[in-house]
């Protein structure tokens, strides 16, 4: 077995976001990310694993890397050894293969350590609603990597890393091992650079603190500040709204209706929308009224009108949490 620990110093300021969202300390998180000859475990072999952890003061990358078939058992069993306790693990899509990969492989292993996991965060589930507003037409790794303009340094893909680990089995040369751990790193410092990506996650959060408000006869506009820079400007905008970032910037304009805002509603599925009306209203009101001027409120009809005047632009808090529901509601309905 290879064991290698090398220094992380660059982009961990993306961990202070996590640690924003979650109230969690950043020193319980872990990066983690396995390599395996096949998808299915029973029929495929675990022949790395690799995490970004805080250790002694400092990050450090740590890789465990099986020299050979039998090892398999023992990067495991080294791995649950160094996260005894309650850790929280980030990954990107691990929730769907590389937590149940390895909890499958722990009881074929019949490990009888615990697994250090007490949450994960899911980088890819954080971040699939965000594809439109983002404008990706896949959300891949290396898709989220190329859009923060990370490039890999002397990679070769998962694919290839099978074929290298296949001779690496029969062979044990050190070049063939240091390309294995490199994908790996990679993958690693990949995943590390998209952390901060949890940026744009931050307005339907809550996150972000009002600047300016402002209205004309057309539409309502907000200013607004985030604790944390984006990675990257963007510009997003449908028929609800206009939303642009730069920095830690967020400039947001939706249409005034005769000096009316929408108040949208979560639970849509408890709601009717009235056309002739334009509004929603409860499904227990909605009893007396008619069929035909009813049907069943959508996340997009499922509000009502207010009157944005003074009391309302003056009342920050209020005004906060209109904005925050509308966030959540625009990525809801991508």
């Amino acid at each position: 077995m290879i064991v290698k620990n090398s220094p992380i110093t660059e982009g961990l300021e993306a961990f202070d976001i996590v640690n924003l969202l979650s109230c969690q300390s950043k020193h319980k998180y872990v990066l983690l990310d396995i390599e395996t000859t096949g998808f299915t475990p029973k029929n495929s072999q675990l022949y790395m694993i690799g995490c970004i952890h805080f250790s002694e003061n400092s990050w450090i990358q740590t890789q465990w890397l099986a020299e050979t078939f039998d090892e398999e058992w023992k990067i495991l069993q080294e791995f649950l050894t160094h996260f005894q306790g309650n850790f929280h693990f980030i990954t990107y899509n691990g929730d769907r293969f590389d937590l149940p990969y390895l909890t499958d492989k722990k009881s074929q292993c019949q490990c009888i350590k615990a697994l250090p996991w007490q949450s994960s965060l899911d980088l890819y589930k954080l971040l699939k609603p965000y594809k439109k507003m983002l404008n990706f037409s896949h959300m891949k790794q290396r898709d989220l990597e190329n859009f923060l303009g990370f490039n890999r340094k002397y990679d070769v893909s998962g694919k290839e890393c099978v074929t290298i680990y296949q001779r690496f089995l029969r062979e044990n040369q050190p070049e063939q091992a240091e390309i294995l751990l490199n994908h790996n790193r990679q993958d690693l410092l990949g995943l590390l650079k998209i952390l901060s990506m949890l940026t744009y996650t931050l307005p339907s959060a809550g996150d972000f603190q009002i600047e300016d408000l402002s209205t004309d006869q057309q539409s309502f506009k907000a200013v607004l500040r985030l604790p944390h820079k984006l990675p990257k400007s963007f510009s997003w905008e449908d028929e609800l709204f206009h939303l642009q970032g730069d920095k830690e910037m967020l400039a947001f304009k939706t249409p005034l209706s005769q000096g009316r805002l929408k108040k949208f509603y979560p639970n849509y599925s408890d709601y009717f929308y009235l056309p002739g009306e334009d509004m929603a209203v409860h499904k227990s009101l909605a009893t007396y009224i008619d069929r035909s001027k009813k049907k069943k409120a959508t996340a997009r009809t499922c509000y009502t009108w207010f009157d944005c005047n003074l009391n309302f632009l003056n009342d920050i808090p209020t005004v906060k949490d209109w904005l925050t529901d509308y966030f959540r509601l625009a990525v809801s309905c991508q």
